[in-house]
């Protein structure tokens, strides 16, 4: 696994390297070319050096020794919110510095609008709902502040909340600070993180739902939290953005996972299906206020996109105004992977893996099981949709609707690195410098990209 990983690293590093002469074609790694060549090439053999085993042990020595300086380590959750809350003028100062991303200029004029057209929406029902009432009752006349501004604000405190839930669930996950880090470091170190950057769209706060479902999920099984607090989470995301509805897979299997530890029947649907009634009759109740009910939902505001087409064509003779590619075409496959090679560098990788060693994995304890099959169902299932859903702007400006997938990816991932390296403390520790020193570098040149950090 680590041969493997050193591979994978090197390779990307070295796109990453080629991005100052690669076509635009390789969206994935080009917004690296947003260092300049000097300074770009010396990070990248600076990261390098974390691929040989002395220099890589020289790197953790050093940082275990600023490690043991800390003190207040006996309260791992005060640090968690204080790195969290650090974390926030990161976010802002670094904030997306442009609206070129999918509907983020779309929004930021019909929300500015004194009818706010758009408020209504069933693509994004609690999203659109509360950024615009957050501008028109606190925003705008107390401060001033624009629509994107109010995103920004929103995006950078879902942002604080998702790197405290990450920690407290490493910290759980991980049973040495080694495997932690590596948890951590996965998903830290996905590009999806650009999302908590100011980000304006409409996919941050289910981000957020994304990983509070997968952490909830997980304790689920760990019998630390009751099914119906899975449930609520998952029904409220979906309230927040319809296309999250295809982690209802993984929580089907908690359901049957709880069935067989014996909950009855009547207590599995109490706990499944009030929340997402409860739920669902908010939502459309807010819509029908809104007077843009079922009758929109199923007419003009149906999902689908432009052309209310909902998924890519098997065939398709030409390009149109909504429709890029066929299922199958080489524009699609080159897309989908700049997709995970932009959101999960290496945690795509890591997958690959997967039906190779799923036999070893299936022998470790019952608890490390069942957490890698909740983890693999929410994975696969939110991959195949990046598949098969149709991107109106083609991926790369739709980049943002796939991105939550990278989450879930991440996220098993890093515990399938977790279960196939425990009880190798070294190799676990330089699998987790690797993992921050390759994967961050390229993060950090998204989100600087973005930020037009170097003008």
């Amino acid at each position: 696994m680590l041969i493997f990983l050193r591979v994978v690293a090197l390779i990307i590093l070295i796109l990453h390297g080629a991005s100052y002469f690669l076509s635009a074609g390789w969206w994935g790694v080009s917004p690296y070319a947003v260092f300049p060549p000097i300074l770009g090439w010396g990070l990248l053999l600076l990261a390098a050096t974390t691929l040989l085993p002395q220099q890589n042990r020289r790197w953790r020595q050093m940082l275990a020794s600023g490690w043991r300086r800390i003190p207040g380590k006996t309260h791992p959750r005060r640090w968690f919110a204080l790195v969290a809350i650090a974390a926030a003028p990161i976010f802002w100062l670094l904030r997306i510095r442009h609206l070129q991303w999918g509907d983020a200029q779309i929004l930021v004029i019909g929300l500015s609008q004194k009818d706010a057209p758009v408020l209504y929406n069933w693509q994004a029902p609690f999203t659109v709902f509360l950024h615009q009432r957050l501008w028109q009752l606190l925003a705008y006349p107390r401060w001033g502040w624009g629509v994107d501004t109010v995103y920004a604000a929103v995006s950078v405190l879902c942002g604080v909340v998702f790197v405290f839930v990450v920690l407290i669930w490493a910290h759980a996950m991980g049973q040495s600070t080694a495997e932690r880090v590596l948890l951590a470091g996965v998903v830290f170190t996905g590009g999806g993180m650009q999302l908590f950057f100011g980000y304006v769209e409409n996919y941050t706060i289910i981000s957020l739902g994304v990983m509070l479902f997968l952490y909830f999920g997980w304790r689920v099984l760990q019998n630390e939290t009751p099914l119906w607090v899975a449930s609520a989470v998952l029904a409220l995301t979906n309230a927040f953005h319809p296309s999250t509805v295809v982690l209802w897979v993984a929580m089907a299997y908690l359901v049957w996972r709880k069935w067989q530890a014996g909950l009855s029947v009547w207590e599995l649907l109490q706990a499944v299906l009030l929340p997402p009634l409860l739920v669902g009759s908010v939502v459309l109740s807010l819509m029908e206020i809104g007077n843009h009910g079922l009758a929109a939902f199923l007419g003009d505001d149906r999902p689908g996109g432009g052309d209310h087409v909902w998924f890519v064509p098997l065939s398709l003779a030409a390009p149109t105004e909504w429709q890029r590619y066929a299922m199958f075409s080489a524009a699609h496959f080159a897309d989908w992977g700049n997709e995970m090679l932009l959101t999960a560098p290496l945690g795509i990788f890591a997958l690959a893996g997967v039906p190779i060693l799923w036999k070893r994995l299936q022998q470790s304890n019952a608890r490390i099981r069942t957490a890698l099959e909740f983890f693999a169902l929410a994975a696969f299932g939110y991959l195949l949709l990046t598949w098969v859903w149709n991107a109106d702007y083609g991926m790369q400006k739709d980049w943002d609707l796939f991105s939550p997938a990278s989450i879930t990816v991440n996220v098993l991932a890093g515990v399938l690195w977790v279960t196939l390296l425990r009880g190798d403390d070294e190799a676990m520790g330089e699998s987790a410098l690797i993992v921050w020193a390759v994967a961050g570098l390229h993060t950090l040149a998204w989100v600087l990209s973005n930020a037009r950090f170097f003008g």
